[in-house]
């Protein structure tokens, strides 16, 4: 046999192996595959059994013996601890005001608007412009106008959680703080109010009642919008001290955009526009172009193409709620029982 007939015999013998080895392979992560899905001829249950058990198990009621009323029993007590928990740890901001007048609670907010005017920020070293107002209140604090006795306790409310978000913003080292606005509730469609009105017949009326007769309403909150300018470091510390923060305050929606590219400015973007409408108007158009190629071989030589730390602030807009649960309303309605 020659050598080259050897050399093919060779050949087709390591390509046959190969294809036998290659074969059993995939037969046998076949095979494994449908073992963990279907189970196996050994007793393994494989994953459609073993989801079949536990839906037939999670539809039978549990059986009554006193193992499981034991284990029904301490499960209740630690979801009920994990329960009362939270919601301490929820509530722990939580606050209660004095009762006042319409004329203390304007002569309050008036003196309060200009401390929190005076925080630092980026404005001539304070946090807003001479003119802000602080939104809904500037009937209250720079138009002579008085609150009625029945806004005052929601006023007193309101304005407490404006002015510790606004001492929040002020800590995070924002620019300036633009403008606040209540958030405006959505109507609710015809649907959803039929299904509320449903849901009420059905048991949220004897819970109304039942917090009418302990004296203590549910879970109050409040939204708000926030304007205000920041540079990036300035907007991760606002949100991470309203994440942490002692009052309970959800970040319902949040934006923010830059005043202008720095880094397309840096690049010449502005002046190869000009110098592209200006192309139709002769020599003043190739100067144009002649000047961009000299920035931007200035700029490659450089290597410094933009310093953040000069960069203009970030327009932001944050939609806050803040929550209180009303337990001092409750501790509070305790003490008068007793």
């Amino acid at each position: 046999m020659s050598k080259s007939k050897i050399i093919l015999a060779s050949v087709g013998g390591v390509i046959a192996v190969a294809v036998v080895a290659m074969a059993y392979f995939v037969w046998s992560g076949y095979a494994a595959k449908v073992a963990a899905i279907e189970g196996d001829d050994e007793g393994n249950d494989g994953l459609d059994g073993v989801v079949a058990s536990a839906q037939k198990l999670s539809r039978k009621s549990v059986f009554p013996c006193a193992a499981s009323v034991k284990a029904i029993e301490s499960n209740t007590a630690q979801l009920a601890e994990w329960k009362d928990s939270a919601l301490k740890l929820a509530a722990s901001g939580d606050r209660v005001y004095e009762k006042t007048t319409t004329a203390a609670f304007k002569a309050f907010i008036v003196e309060d608007a200009k401390r929190l005017a005076s925080l630092k920020g980026g404005v001539n070293g304070v946090l807003v412009k001479s003119d802000f107002a602080f939104g809904p209140f500037k009937g209250y604090i720079a138009e002579g106008q008085m609150p009625s006795d029945s806004q005052l306790a929601e006023l007193q409310r309101r304005w407490d959680d404006v002015a510790t978000v606004t001492e929040i913003l002020a800590a995070a080292g924002i620019s300036e703080l633009v403008d606040v606005q209540y958030k405006v509730k959505e109507e609710p469609k015809e649907e959803e109010t039929k299904k509320s009105r449903k849901n009420a017949r059905r048991g949220n009326s004897r819970r109304n009642a039942d917090k009418e007769a302990s004296g203590v309403s549910g879970p109050a909150a409040f939204s708000y919008v926030f304007s205000f300018t920041s540079r990036p470091a300035g907007i991760v510390k606002t949100l991470n001290a309203l994440r942490t923060g002692e009052r309970f305050t959800v970040v319902e929606d949040f934006s923010f955009v830059r005043e202008r590219d720095v880094i397309a400015e840096a690049l010449g973007g502005d002046d190869k526009k000009e110098a592209a409408s200006g192309g139709r108007r002769g020599r003043r158009g190739r100067r144009a172009a002649v000047e961009t190629e000299k920035k931007e071989e200035e700029t490659k030589n450089s290597g410094i193409i933009t310093d953040p730390l000069l960069d203009s602030p970030c327009k932001v807009q944050m939609t806050v709620t803040v929550y209180d649960f009303c337990s001092l309303e409750e501790v509070k309605g305790e003490e008068v029982k007793k």
